[in-house]
């Protein structure tokens, strides 16, 4: 039996053996290869696309990946049954035959299933060893096609060279990488099975990467959603709309928040706020702050003192991240809103005749690096003005700037007159295009 490492080229269904300090170069060509196109992001299906374009057709015909269903939708590790009869979902396959549609009519992508312990899949996750059937019989290829319900896999099968590596991480078994060379092709030697098993390790560590960050977004966004008000009441004077979107990844999820606090004598607080930092500290950070925040407000205290009191609880919470806030009260009686901030960006206000404008708020430091005071301003909103406030990943990203995503707001917010709701939905619908982009948080308050 040659030792050496088979190389396949994608313009032939054949391959060229290799040995000796030549199969040595290649293995370590191939690894190389596999270690800069695999992982390069936190996401599971692609991680294993990315292991699948490396191996095929460079040392197999076609191959899949299974991965435990519960790791996927739960982000835990769960028990191997010891007949290896676990639920697993088909999450990628790649082929390179000359008719590549029975194959992925054999094994599609998403398919949910329990492989039998009899079968080399089964085998493969309740011994957490790797399976090498030098040639499948007929026998394996119609116990395969019973068990999934489809013919044509006890066609293709039969005469195929099979090797199955469980995926192996932390000592458990999160599923089974496949790789199959056709009837036509050289089968696999033992040679052949430190070469996978290599792959198959780096492919578990990059999936249970991608479960761990999974887990901790899931994480981060629960705890987000519970802290953030589920429904906000018209105040007096006031018609409200709000949206927020969570980051489109795990490195943008952090402490973005907006209340509608009611007062004393129909005036109202309307505040928005960003804890710079991110995943579940700031979300827990953010929570401290609006219950601080909602307790503050009950002393009917002006915007500016709150704000100064508000750095003084962070500040004593001694947390790690900073925050900024913005803080407005508005009386209805008066027609007058009061702003004060603590390093947010400025509201931007609708008046009744259409015209948008940033309203000069002066900013001071944000909340936890200390301040002697924060200034107070006071501004005019008569009925039918609109008073918009964001949180930054509404208006930067890599498209525009603060600047320029400023003024794209102020032009989509310029004009005849909207339903709030309608208006909310056309703001978050233009400025928010792209998925990597941060949390987003919009409160819009039209006086009534």
């Amino acid at each position: 039996m040659n030792p050496g490492f088979l190389i396949k080229d994608p313009r032939s269904r054949a391959g060229s053996r290799l040995s000796g300090a030549t199969a040595s170069q290649e293995r370590l060509a191939f690894l190389n290869e596999a270690s800069t196109r695999i992982g390069g992001t936190l996401d599971l299906a692609q991680t294993c696309r990315e292991v699948l374009d490396v191996a095929v057709p460079r040392c197999a015909d076609a191959g899949g990946i299974m991965v435990q269903e519960r790791l996927i939708t739960e982000g835990e590790f769960p028990a191997r049954p010891n007949d290896g009869a676990a639920l697993v979902r088909r999450v990628a396959t790649a082929v390179a035959v000359e008719n590549p549609f029975d194959w992925d009519r054999a094994f599609p992508v998403g398919e949910v299933a329990v492989y039998p312990p009899f079968l080399p899949q089964g085998q493969a996750m309740a011994t957490a060893r790797t399976v090498l059937v030098p040639r499948l019989d007929q026998g394996v290829g119609d116990d395969n096609a019973k068990a999934f319900g489809r013919d044509v896999i006890a066609k293709l099968l039969p005469g195929c060279s099979f090797l199955v590596a469980p995926l192996l991480a932390r000592g458990n078994v999160l599923g089974f990488f496949v790789l199959v060379r056709e009837p036509s092709s050289e089968a696999f030697q033992d040679a052949d099975v430190a070469l996978v098993e290599e792959l198959a390790a780096r492919t578990a560590i990059c999936i249970d990467n991608a479960r761990l960050y999974a887990r901790e977004r899931r994480t981060a966004l629960a705890l987000q959603s519970s802290l953030l008000p589920a429904r906000l009441k018209a105040p007096p004077g006031l018609e409200v709309a709000h949206r927020y979107l969570p980051a489109g990844d795990l490195a943008g999820v952090g402490g973005d928040w907006f209340d509608v606090i009611p007062l004393a004598g129909e005036r109202t607080a309307l505040v928005v706020g960003d804890v710079m930092g991110h995943g579940v500290r700031a979300a827990a950070t953010m929570g401290q702050l609006r219950t601080a925040t909602q307790t503050l407000a009950s002393l009917d205290l002006d915007p500016a003192e709150l704000l100064y009191r508000l750095d003084r609880v962070a500040d004593r919470l001694d947390l790690d991240q900073i925050a900024t806030c913005l803080y407005a009260r508005y009386d209805v009686a008066a027609g007058t809103v009061q702003i004060a901030s603590a390093g947010h960006l400025p509201p931007v206000l609708v008046r009744p005749d259409g015209v948008a404008e940033t309203l000069p708020v002066v900013p001071g430091p944000p909340l936890g690096i200390g301040s002697e005071q924060y200034e107070l301003c006071e501004f005019a909103l008569p009925p039918g003005g609109l008073l918009a406030l964001y949180t930054d990943g509404l208006v930067e990203g890599r498209e525009w700037n603060i600047d320029e995503g400023l003024a794209k707001l102020r032009a989509l917010l310029t004009g005849p007159p909207h339903g709030i709701e309608r208006i909310c939905d056309m703001v978050i619908r233009t400025q928010c295009p792209h998925s990597d982009r941060d949390d987003i948080a919009l409160l819009l308050a039209k006086a009534v």
